[in-house]
């Protein structure tokens, strides 16, 4: 509502008290003569603007959207940057608007599609994340954007620094005005379930309250999975802590060398049926040197090896107080990470596990074409003997080895040999992790191990740009080097690990 007051003569006001004018655009005095501005007491100042609103009118009028335009339409944890470094936004955003009068309070608050309540507040100057009097265009947002450094990537957007970066929310929205609502996803015990955003319908409320009347405004959203429904966070902000859990599509593939065929062998008319056995391929060399007999049916269930292989995951892509990597870090805040992997025929794709014995070593592998866990145990043929030194064990026994979970039994032959367990375990997370990092990260991060294989994706041995393990500190499972792992220091890098949390982006329509 304007007003225009037009006098003929003087115009004279008078206050007995204090006398406030308040304007959200700008005052503008003209005189033909002379203007006077006269205090007494601390004299005459600018620029300290203080919204008055109206405690006269007894109606009061809200309006209240949810903004999902571009910027907006999607909500990831924290604002965990995406892989490229570009922002991500950190909140449910609402426009809301109070009009012709102040109110006594205002509150806000999500339900879940059952008509619970997921969170909400009366006081939301107390709470809510960042607010600024008028909502902001994406455009302005992008100006905003942090910068990237490849070696140390930026994890997250300090959206605080950007919305209110000389900490000037409004103190009180009972006032009239325009504001901008931000709701990170968190409820009112500080907890963060991105589970409950997956193929959800929700609905946020807003109540304003004065004289006893209220009006209420309501906005209906869904909400969804952006990029993958294999993985799940829940995000406790009070004990800093984040459990995820991992959906993985593991699958029985059986055993190799454990297997005998019969075949026809002899003379034309004296042909006879010929048992054949693959343990009839090691030489007597090595049996003699191990002192072990051939397995000759299967040691473990493919239950026993699904049970080692999520341990696996679990232990390498965690960071946590009880490895090397104790957590992550999220803006000002450390926090410490549990990932929780199950089999799900509808998760993450991954390969098949393989028990092999009596054969020739089968080599991981987890690509489009190829899906393959191979887990060793007991005799098995390296073709690599061939090259190694002819006075070795290694060469006299004709490349067979002996793998065992008792290492008294594999003799040390090869120095460099980690624990049968351990070191599947290790393997089994990386194969894995190779899946993980195509989803967020593309092909050539994948396939080249982030740049420390062939650039062909197809040669996977360590290429130039690989180094050695590094002395001290953490030793990236996800890289190769130039020699082999120490395992207690293998861990998921930081910079991944955030990328899994990232990978619950949620869309808003």
């Amino acid at each position: 509502m304007s007003r225009t007051r037009i006098v003929q003569g003087n115009y004279l006001k008078v206050t007995g008290g204090d006398h406030n004018m308040s304007s959200e655009g700008k005052i503008v005095s003209n005189a033909s003569n002379e203007i006077r501005e006269n205090g007494t007491g601390s004299g005459v100042t600018y620029g300290n603007f203080e919204r008055k609103g109206s405690t006269v009118n007894e109606d009061f009028e809200i309006s209240f959207s949810l903004k999902k335009d571009s910027g907006f339409s999607t909500v990831v944890p924290f604002g965990i940057l995406d892989f490229e470094g570009n922002y991500e936004n950190a909140n449910f955003v609402f426009n809301y608007s109070l009009m012709l009068s102040n109110i006594d309070s205002l509150e806000f608050k999500v339900l879940n599609e059952d008509g619970s309540t997921l969170y909400a507040i009366t006081n939301l100057p107390e709470i809510v994340v960042t607010a600024r009097r008028l909502p902001l265009l994406a455009e302005d947002i992008i100006k905003h954007k942090p910068a990237y450094e490849p070696l140390e990537p930026v994890k997250v957007w300090d959206w605080k620094s950007v919305f209110d970066p000389y900490n000037t929310a409004p103190s009180d929205y009972t006032k009239v005005g325009s504001y901008v609502i931000f709701w990170d996803g968190f409820d009112n015990n500080g907890m963060y379930d991105s589970s409950k955003f997956n193929n959800k319908k929700l609905k946020a409320v807003i109540t304003a309250s004065k004289n006893g009347k209220q009006k209420t405004k309501e906005v209906e959203f869904t909400t969804r999975y952006d990029k993958v429904d294999w993985v799940d966070v829940k995000i406790d902000k009070n004990n800093k802590r984040i459990d995820t859990t991992l959906r993985v599509n593991l699958q029985d593939g059986g055993a190799e060398g454990l297997e005998c065929s019969s075949r026809l062998e002899g003379a034309r008319h004296e042909t006879r049926w010929v048992e054949h056995c693959p343990w009839d391929k090691i030489p007597k060399e090595a049996l003699a040197f191990y002192n072990k007999p051939p397995i000759k049916t299967r040691q473990r269930t493919y239950q026993e090896l699904l049970d080692i292989t999520l341990q696996g995951i679990n232990q390498f892509w965690s960071r946590n107080s009880k490895n090397i990597g104790k957590g992550v870090n999220i803006v000002s805040d450390f926090y410490e990470v549990y990932i929780n992997a199950n089999v799900d025929e509808q998760g993450l794709l991954a390969p098949k596990i393989v028990y092999q014995s009596n054969c020739e070593e089968g080599r991981s592998r987890n690509f489009e074409a190829s899906r393959i866990l191979f887990f060793h145990e007991g005799y098995l043929y390296k073709e690599s003997w061939k090259k190694s030194n002819p006075v070795s064990i290694f060469y006299k026994n004709r490349g067979w080895i002996y793998r065992s979970e008792n290492t008294n039994d594999e003799r040390n032959v090869l120095l460099n040999l980690p624990s049968l367990i351990d070191d599947y375990k290790m393997v089994s997370a990386h194969e894995i992790g190779h899946e993980i990092l195509l989803t967020y990260g593309g092909h050539i991060y994948s396939k080249t191990h982030k740049g420390t294989s062939h650039w062909s994706m197809i040669i996977q041995d360590p290429d130039e740009d690989a180094t050695y393990v590094p002395q001290t500190g953490e030793i990236d499972l996800m890289k190769y080097y130039h020699n082999y792992y120490d395992i207690p220091r293998t861990i998921i890098s930081e910079f991944d690990l955030l990328k899994v949390v990232w990978l619950t982006k949620i869309n808003v329509s």
